[in-house]
């Protein structure tokens, strides 16, 4: 079966408005094409993937975050390293400490429960910079040790019994 030449014009000129849609909505207002990808739009179905995700979001830098030719961007370490005299420059409106905070945001999106190079976690370094920003910075990063679970035999035992005593009294 024979399509006509009308039906194939229109068809030509539907795909080429499509792939012209494409190739548009990849650009940026300064006309250069996106090379990052938004982490926070990956199907998260593995731990493998979040951990990817949360890569790619510690891979956004930002110029705000280049304070008296000193980098605070974040990293994997985990160590934001804002001193004392650079704190009002990291804290300012717009500045390091917005985007550090949409990395965080981004991170808390795609692997609520990663942690730091230096046992760092996401809530850790939000009271770092909330607590850096309304009393000052010293270079430390605060690291709680609420992460760590106490493992022990005598925990587990006293768990069972818990449990046994609870089901011979519900049970009477």
């Amino acid at each position: 079966m024979e399509m006509p030449a009308s039906n194939r014009t229109r068809l030509l000129c539907l795909y080429g408005f499509l792939v012209t849609c494409i190739l548009f909505s990849q650009i940026n207002a300064d006309g250069k094409i996106r090379l990052v990808t938004d982490p926070t739009r990956n199907v998260n179905l593995s731990p493998f993937q979040q951990w990817i995700s949360a890569y790619e979001c510690l891979q956004n830098k930002s110029q705000s975050c280049f304070i008296n030719s000193t980098d605070y961007t974040l990293t994997e370490k985990g160590w934001l390293n804002v001193t004392g005299p650079d704190g009002a420059g990291f804290c300012k409106p717009g500045g390091c400490k917005d985007h550090t905070e949409a990395v965080l945001t981004c991170i808390h999106e795609v692997k609520r429960d990663y942690m730091f190079q230096n046992k760092a976690t996401l809530w850790d370094l939000n009271f770092t910079i909330h607590d850096g920003c309304t009393f000052g910075f010293d270079g430390t990063t605060y690291v709680s040790d609420a992460g760590t679970i106490v493992k022990s035999g005598i925990t587990f035992l006293i768990s069972i019994l818990a449990t046994l005593f609870l089901l011979m009294h519900f049970y009477d």
